[in-house]
């Protein structure tokens, strides 16, 4: 196994932290406060391995607003109308080439990121690894995708189009959590989970 740990952490200003100086920050409190998976994702993306880090409370909360909540937000959307609908990701495969522009384009990216992100936690590089699934997850998938293609979802016919539109964004969400889980295992295991209940998975 191997462990992953940041060089001193040091308080938002960049200086060591103490007690004397009181600019500590209680580790156990602030798990408890922001959780684990929060503070993990933060403290892993926002500084290498073999760089210090300021450590600010603030960009904890960043982390969980910007990347958590919008993964969340964009997961919310999907089980909505995948449960109005009865989504079932093992019936009805549908080609690649039948396919709207639009999904063959955010299946593109995820299947690069899928890529990038395996060879930078091959390479003990776990900043990189979360900065792209974050990009992906914020700017590709809920500002692009999702955006783009609120109406296919809306729309009342549960017909080809849609089920496209389900099977492409599940993709991307199973994906995301998958990658995720090394840094973030609490939250994308539950992320996983609850995909799992809604719809089966692909076998």
């Amino acid at each position: 196994k191997n462990v992953i740990a940041n060089g001193l952490v040091l308080d938002k200003t960049g200086n060591k932290m103490s007690k004397r100086l009181g600019n500590a920050v209680d580790p156990f409190k602030t798990i408890e406060e922001h959780g684990p998976d929060a503070t993990r994702w933060y403290m892993i993306s926002n500084a290498n391995p073999w760089d210090n880090l300021k450590f600010n409370p603030d960009g904890i909360v960043e982390a969980k607003r910007k990347f958590f909540g919008t993964l969340h937000n964009t997961y919310s959307f999907f089980a909505l109308y995948a449960n109005l609908d009865s989504f079932d990701y093992s019936k009805g495969d549908i080609a690649l080439e039948n396919r709207t522009e639009s999904d063959r384009w955010v299946l593109s990216k995820l299947n690069t990121l899928i890529k990038k992100v395996d060879a930078a936690f091959d390479e003990y590089e776990p900043t990189r690894a979360t900065r792209l699934i974050q990009d992906f997850a914020i700017n590709d998938l809920s500002n692009w995708y999702v955006r783009l293609n609120r109406k296919r979802f809306w729309r009342g016919e549960y017909n080809q189009d849609k089920r496209s539109a389900y099977k492409t964004l599940y993709t991307c969400l199973v994906n995301i959590a998958k990658l995720s889980a090394p840094v973030a295992p609490f939250y994308m295991d539950k992320l996983f989970q609850d995909l799992n209940s809604i719809t089966k998975l692909e076998q």
